[in-house]
């Protein structure tokens, strides 16, 4: 049985966390962003847990992040503890009213072995799975510097002919300068962009944040990334963007080649550089910008169960 326990008794059996969005500082971060926080433990095996947001009669996790997902104790948990918890999850959710439990798993670069034995379980138990959405990340452990397409390369040889400079900006005014090309950017080709300068910040706070901006000789500021550092292993990409009117310039190419470098030098393995695609439909060009990249591409699962199924 599932039982909505405290934060201090949640985290004596959690310590740990998969990812930095089921940590307790991010949760605490966009906390006012849900009713409340549930905190799920199997009051006879506490070898897995799940926080989830409820707001209107639906838990979700996540409510406020590319992806939520489990805690468990360790990765090689048997598939019949997975099973059970996932069961008793059902129960929770009928007998307590609720109209419906939706959890989106994060990519397999965070647990590969725990997300076989879930998507296994939640399809075997009459979990209704969204359409999955493209996922791409770059194996840094495998980058020599070659790209799959020659035209990076000549693009970025033609960025450092240009006399380009990328660096990591850490001033109030850079950082701003950063953000404004982005979401110029970001408007430019009629894409939204879900974060506000401010917010970012706000999560600085709690763990690092790369602010990268791209230079012209004569100081110009065109291109600019913003990446976190919430995990041990595994940074995360938030935003790329260049300025459209001289990205012939080789701007992107020349950013993405020393974000590679600078991350494979303090020895991360992974950047997750998140979705391609938008409720599972796919952006074409989007993906081939990441693969052309040298980034593998994979599934993330949403899964939802409501009582009536419906």
């Amino acid at each position: 049985m599932l039982t909505d326990t405290t934060k201090t008794l949640y985290r004596r059996y959690f310590s740990t966390d998969p990812s930095p969005f089921i940590s307790e500082a991010f949760l605490g971060l966009v906390e006012n962003k849900t009713g409340q926080l549930i905190r799920l433990v199997d009051e006879n095996d506490r070898s897995i847990g799940l926080i989830l947001g409820l707001k209107d009669g639906v838990l979700c996790s996540p409510f406020s992040a590319p992806f939520g997902g489990f805690h468990y104790t360790h990765e090689h948990l048997s598939y019949g503890v997975v099973y059970d918890y996932l069961s008793d999850l059902k129960v929770f959710v009928r007998e307590h009213g609720f109209k419906r439990v939706i959890i989106t798993l994060p990519p397999n670069l965070y647990q590969n072995n725990m997300n076989a034995k879930f998507i296994n379980a939640f399809i075997r138990l009459g979990f209704n799975m969204a359409i999955p959405d493209i996922q791409n990340c770059m194996n840094l452990k495998d980058f020599d510097g070659t790209w799959i397409k020659n035209t990076v390369g000549q693009n970025c040889r033609r960025a450092i002919k240009n006399q380009l400079s990328c660096s990591i900006v850490t001033d109030k005014t850079s950082m701003e300068d950063a953000y404004e090309i982005i979401l110029r950017n970001r408007i430019e080709q009629e894409r939204k962009i879900h974060m506000t300068l401010d917010e970012i910040l706000k999560v600085s706070e709690i763990l690092p944040v790369d602010f990268f901006l791209v230079k012209e000789s004569s100081g110009n500021n065109i291109g600019a990334g913003i990446f976190y550092r919430g995990h041990p292993k595994i940074v995360q990409g938030i935003f790329l963007g260049d300025d459209m009117e001289k990205r012939s310039l080789g701007i992107i190419d020349f950013l993405v080649m020393n974000i590679y470098e600078h991350y494979k030098k303090m020895n991360f393995e992974y950047i997750d550089l998140g979705i391609s695609s938008l409720c599972g439909d796919p952006n074409v060009g989007l993906i081939r910008f990441k693969e052309i990249h040298n980034c593998e591409t994979t599934l993330r699962f949403t899964f939802w169960w409501s009582p009536d199924n419906n």
